[in-house]
């Protein structure tokens, strides 16, 4: 389940008296069963958005924790451009870093493995907003890979799940060879649920709490 595509979301700060302020919250599913909580919060100034990810996740069989991550993330946008980023992950006790500093061309990138500069306007996997997601490449924020990236809207289909329906607009989001991740929107690009298959073919979901504003 090391899998960083899953998590990535990112930053805030810096809320100002004036600026406006959105939280995200979601329920996160491993097939039926509840493991944890994804929270995004977004506020505005001027021409920036700052952007904080809140998550974490364990999955236990009886008394035996199997699987736990946290993920802390902070983002400063810029244009539709990311200007700054810091992150901290803890995946199954492994412990990773990322932080991104803008450059008078592209975005510096330094994390556990490396040290580099993408010469582009960088994007990371920002469920939150889908214009965000239209690039050919984005980047994750868990270990600094700069991953090939797809997104294309499907037919209208809501998200059903114990009883609930999410979403109206229906995207799919294709990460390199082998990832694909569907995520649901209402009729004013408000993110709304993601699903995806993990390890042994079983489903990862997120699902918005009532009342997340």
């Amino acid at each position: 389940m090391k899998n960083g595509v899953l998590f990535i979301l990112l930053s805030y700060l810096l809320p100002g008296i004036a600026a406006a302020m959105t939280t995200l919250s979601f329920d996160v599913y491993l097939d039926d069963k509840k493991i944890g909580l994804h929270e995004v919060r977004i506020s505005e100034e001027s021409d920036e958005k700052h952007v904080a990810v809140q998550a974490k996740m364990q999955v236990n069989l009886l008394f035996i924790t199997l699987f736990s991550y946290e993920h802390e993330a902070k983002e400063r946008w810029q244009q539709g451009c990311i200007a700054e980023l810091n992150t901290k992950t803890l995946d199954d006790g492994e412990h990773l870093e990322v932080t991104g500093v803008k450059l008078d061309k592209g975005l510096k990138v330094i994390s556990n493995q490396e040290s580099k500069v993408i010469d582009d306007c960088v994007r990371t996997f920002a469920y939150w907003d889908p214009q965000l997601l239209s690039s050919n490449y984005l980047l994750n924020t868990q270990n600094g890979k700069y991953e090939s990236a797809e997104l294309i809207l499907e037919d209208e289909q809501p998200l059903t799940f114990n009883g609930m329906t999410y979403g109206q607009k229906r995207y799919r989001l294709n990460v390199g060879e082998d990832i694909v991740i569907q995520l649901w929107y209402d009729v004013d690009n408000s993110w709304q649920a993601l699903e995806t298959k993990v390890a042994g073919g079983r489903k990862l979901r997120y699902l918005r709490q009532e009342g997340s504003l």
